[in-house]
């Protein structure tokens, strides 16, 4: 049972060429009706055989049709959950890219925009996630989905709160020459002087930006305690897109 089960399987797994199939049939009628050719029934033998390997090519091909169909549905599932990653992955990176802070600049639109689009392209991919994955990823999702929309929120308030705080061109020209010259520096924004700057100078500013760093280090460490980074690989390598 077992050696016809292993034959069953490597032929649907390697489904012969069709055309192949019709030849070595009509082969071996040519054989049946030379060695019975004295037979009345010799043509009716050949045209058998003849007929069993269109119905086995027939066979095959709607095989093959099917498997192609099946690694389309995972080749599409695969780009879907890759997509729910990269979602994930995109909110990572434009926390922890480097001195990120320079791009928290009045006229840095482009990050603005860029924290939008992640923030709903990651909503989007959690509320496919259901389709795509086990309920413990998808609740990892809903986490850190909520998680960064603290990030987005916090980050929201800080550019629209800091614009508020200065009424001239002036002012808003010299906090930045502030702020880019500890970004610069080799201790960053976490040195003692800056903090000590910021907190006196534009205390408003200070507790918006310390608001900001706080849920940022807040959604790494989610990231990082759920292991969902970990969870999506066993998904999206090839050998688990049967699961």
């Amino acid at each position: 049972m077992t050696m016809i089960k292993r034959i069953y399987n490597y032929v649907k797994n390697n489904p012969f060429n069709p055309v192949l199939l019709v030849i070595m049939f009509a082969l071996i009628g040519g054989v049946a009706l030379f060695l019975f050719q004295s037979s009345d029934k010799s043509i009716d033998y050949f045209l058998t055989f003849v007929s069993i390997g269109v119905s086995a090519a027939i066979v095959q091909c709607s095989m093959i049709q099917n498997r192609i169909q099946k690694d389309n549905v995972k080749i599409q599932l695969f780009d879907k959950r890759f997509a729910v990653y990269q979602s994930v992955i995109d909110t990572i990176t434009i926390i922890k890219r480097n001195n990120w802070d320079r791009y928290l600049l009045f006229s840095e639109v482009d990050v603005n925009k860029q924290m939008i689009q992640i923030e709903e392209a990651l909503y989007k991919s959690v509320q496919l996630s259901a389709c795509l994955f086990d309920n413990m990823i998808c609740d990892k999702l809903y986490d850190v989905n909520d998680a960064f929309c603290g990030v987005v929120k916090s980050y929201k308030d800080m550019i629209i709160e800091n614009a508020k705080s200065f009424s001239t061109q002036e002012e808003i020209q010299e906090y930045l020459v502030d702020l880019n010259s500890y970004i610069l520096s080799p201790t960053g924004l976490n040195s003692k002087e800056c903090e000590e700057l910021l907190k006196k100078k534009y205390p408003k500013s200070y507790i918006l930006l310390m608001d900001f760093c706080k849920e940022c280090d807040a959604y790494i460490s989610l990231i990082n305690e759920s292991g969902i980074i970990k969870d999506f690989r066993k998904y999206i390598i090839i050998d688990g897109l049967d699961r």
